[in-house]
C-alpha cells in the first residue's frame, strides 16, 4: 500500500467513525429530548456530575470531564440551575471556585434518563457481538488521545 493509497483509507475510515458516531449521537440527542425534554449536551452534565464526587465537582474539572471549555458549561448548566436539577456553590475554602452538584430531583431523573440511555445505546450496538464491540473497544483505545488515557477510560 502506497502512503497516499494509506492516508486515503485513514481518511476514509475517519469519515466512516465521524459518520456513525455523529448519526448514534444525533438519534439519543432527538430521544432524549423527546421523552425528557433535555438535550444530550445537559444529558452529558448530569452524567458527570452523578458520577462524580457526592459533594459535586468544581466547574473547572466538570469541563475537563465533558472535553468542553468552562464557558460551554456555565452556559448549558445554567437551564439546569433554573430548572433545579443542578445545584451550584461556591467552595467553602475559596470562594472564586464553583462547585456544581446534583439535586435530589436531578439524581432522580438522571436515572429514569440512564436506563433508558442504555437501552437505546444497547439497541444500536445489537447486531455486534461481544467479540466485535471488544474488537472495536481495543482498536479505538490505540488512538491518541485514547492511547494514552486507558486508565481514565469509563467502562
Amino acid at each position: 500500500m502506497t502512503e497516499l493509497d494509506r492516508d486515503m483509507k485513514t481518511l476514509r475510515t475517519w469519515l466512516a467513525l465521524l459518520r456513525a458516531s455523529n448519526t448514534i449521537k444525533k438519534d439519543i440527542d432527538s430521544k432524549l429530548r423527546t421523552q425528557f425534554g433535555i438535550s444530550i449536551s445537559r444529558f452529558d452534565i448530569l452524567s458527570a456530575l452523578q458520577r462524580g464526587n457526592r459533594n459535586g465537582l468544581r466547574a473547572g474539572e466538570l469541563s475537563r470531564q465533558l472535553f468542553v471549555s468552562e464557558g460551554n458549561t456555565t452556559q448549558v448548566i445554567g437551564k439546569l440551575i433554573q430548572e433545579g436539577l443542578v445545584l451550584k456553590r461556591n467552595d467553602a475554602n475559596d470562594a472564586r471556585v464553583v462547585i456544581y452538584s446534583l439535586s435530589d430531583e436531578g439524581e432522580a431523573l438522571f436515572r429514569k434518563m440512564a436506563a433508558e440511555h442504555r437501552k437505546w445505546i444497547g439497541e444500536t450496538f445489537k447486531e455486534l457481538s461481544e467479540a466485535d464491540l471488544t474488537a472495536l473497544q481495543d482498536l479505538l483505545s490505540q488512538l491518541p488521545p485514547f492511547a494514552s488515557n486507558k486508565e481514565k477510560d469509563v467502562a
